[in-house]
């Protein structure tokens, strides 16, 4: 990286705005070429967008576009290419497919714009992330030249010789962070300023948790330009900026400043050395922006049922005929799951699930490129294809590790079975809902929940609901017991369930209702008595298990009381 000073030591007015030009000459015929540039090469570029053809295209000065769902020999398909040129894209990205493309280039050069090609096997993620890690490496100035001796080296070396370089300018220890706070790249320069800190995290290739750990970071990624922290406890002075590709974080890079503190030189190659790492942490995102954003909506879509048709889905969301799949949930907060619709989420809830599903984007793009993420109103979920249950089962252990340390220890996780086709798409969120509900309660720092771990509950609730659908499948006598412990403070409700609980055993369910055997063989012969109960009946004995244990959970049955003359 250039120090972005001229030989007498001025520093440098900023490039010049990026152009089609430099953006061929960065990706370097990487399967993407020119078919026509009628206003030249010099014409200015700004970022990608890709096209979707059921949307309408934004105005967009300067942009690329990414003609993922057109051709190039349909009367639609130079529809979108006047509106492209209508909406100030300088050019757009096409694939061919063997089709004949003379029409769609006369009405290019027409129209002033530049028709890209991209070969037809290569992946439209992967030409994206080729165009938006070209352009990052010069933001919105021009592509760097070659370094001059002591510079930092430009975007195309390595982040480990990028910090080195980094280092020499500045005079003390580098790190490049991504946004888990996990260390991808350091310094090793000999005779520069660092700590213990900064020598635990190298050691660990993760920051150490500090008290004042998050709020640096928040102000570091909030700001435009770089931050500088004075020494606290084992920590020299630090100075960081954001490292971002336009407006998307990736990460954050910083320095220790040596003795006399930062120069004007080196705040410069600070800010200068955020830009250069950006491609390379792009490039380590594996997945674009904008087709993350693209499949996240689609996912959403369809676990709402309102999404394209099942074959359109797959292949949307980047699964092969036949690939099976598995839902991995994550409800943060403690919450209620997605399936409890009725439970109102306030602002700080919303911000919490906006974190978390922001962790699990950046946790699947270093482990599981494949998968697809996508928050709805109570929960993240996350749709990994997965051929045996024990693929998705250790990938949600260690995503939720991840979000734990993340957003808190009060998270919980569960996933489904595998499924191998979309159109039963309600049945798999149905299924990752049931799994989360059955949990609710259990302690915080349980494993990931699966459907053969709570059957049984799942089981239970969906008999609770059938209760609270129909209430006159209701047992009218154990209605009237409830109404009775409600209104006289009686515990036959808690007496009946902890009875049954013990399958009749008199002395253990007396012993955990802390009373004595005798009172409790009154209690269960008052039940009889006074509500007609036939607890010798087993279907009765079930059903009324189901009703009072429903009861309890959903908050209808009251608390036990102390003991009272008003059980006898």
């Amino acid at each position: 990286m250039s120090d972005l000073t001229s030989p007498g030591g001025a520093v440098e007015p900023p490039p010049a705005p990026g152009t089609l030009g430099q953006l061929v000459d960065g990706i370097g015929g990487a399967r993407i070429r020119v078919l026509v540039a009628p206003a030249g090469l010099g014409v200015p570029v700004s970022g990608t967008v890709i096209h979707d053809p059921g949307d309408p295209l934004p105005p967009s000065p300067a942009a690329v576009l990414l003609l993922v769902g057109s051709g190039v020999a349909g009367a639609s398909d130079t529809d979108v290419l006047r509106g492209a040129a209508e909406a100030g894209f300088t050019a757009v990205v096409v694939k061919r497919r063997g089709r004949d493309a003379q029409r769609f280039l006369d009405e290019a050069r027409s129209r002033g714009i530049a028709v890209l090609a991209a070969d037809d096997e290569l992946p439209w993620r992967s030409v994206d992330a080729t165009l938006s890690c070209t352009l990052a490496a010069f933001g919105s100035g021009a592509l760097t030249g070659s370094a001059t001796p002591g510079s930092v080296p430009a975007a195309g070396g390595e982040l480990f010789e990028l910090a080195d370089a980094l280092a020499v300018v500045v005079g003390g220890s580098v790190a490049v962070e991504d946004l888990d706070q996990n260390v991808i790249a350091y310094s090793k320069v000999t005779g520069v300023r660092i700590d213990a800190v900064r020598e635990r995290g190298i050691l660990q290739r993760r920051v150490p948790d500090m008290p004042e750990q998050r709020r640096q970071y928040r102000q570091v990624l909030a700001a435009a330009g770089p931050v500088r922290f004075p020494a606290m406890a084992e920590e020299l002075p630090r100075a960081a900026v954001a490292i971002r590709a336009g407006t998307l974080p990736l990460g954050t890079l910083w320095a220790i400043e040596p003795d006399q503190g930062l120069t004007a030189k080196a705040e410069v190659a600070l800010v200068e050395a955020a830009r250069l790492a950006a491609p390379h942490l792009l490039q380590a995102l594996n997945l674009p922006e904008a087709e993350r954003r693209m499949r996240r909506d689609t996912l959403r879509a369809v676990l709402n049922n309102a999404g394209p048709p099942p074959d359109e889905a797959a292949e949307a969301l980047g699964l092969r005929a036949g690939t099976r799949f598995c839902l991995a949930v994550f409800a943060p907060g403690g919450g209620r799951s997605a399936a409890a619709g009725h439970d109102r989420r306030g602002a700080a809830d919303a911000a919490l699930l906006t974190h978390a599903e922001s962790v699990l984007t950046r946790h699947c793009a270093a482990h599981r490129t494949d998968a697809t993420v996508a928050a709805t109103a109570g929960a993240v979920y996350v749709l990994l294809p997965a051929a045996a249950p024990a693929v998705g089962q250790r990938f949600a252990e260690g995503a939720l590790v991840a979000l734990r340390r993340a957003v808190g220890e009060d998270v919980r996780a569960a996933v489904t079975r595998p499924y191998d086709d979309l159109g039963r798409a309600a049945a798999l969120r149905r299924e990752a809902d049931a799994i989360l509900r059955a949990t609710a309660g259990r302690g915080r720092k349980d494993p990931v929940a699966t459907t053969t771990d709570v059957r049984h509950r799942i089981l239970l609730d969906r008999l609770g609901d059938e209760l609270e659908r129909d209430p006159w499948l209701r047992l009218s006598e154990i209605d009237e017991l409830l109404e009775h412990d409600r209104a006289g403070g009686t515990d036959y409700a808690a007496t009946a369930v902890a009875w049954l609980d013990a399958l009749g055993d008199i002395a253990s369910a007396a012993a955990r209702l802390k009373v004595h055997p005798n009172t409790l063989r009154h209690r269960l012969r008052r039940i009889r008595e006074l509500f007609r109960v036939d607890l010798d009946d087993p279907d009765v004995r079930l059903a009324a298990w189901l009703e009072l244990r429903r009861a309890a959970e959903s908050g209808r049955a009251p608390r036990p009381a102390v003991e009272s003359a008003a059980h006898r």
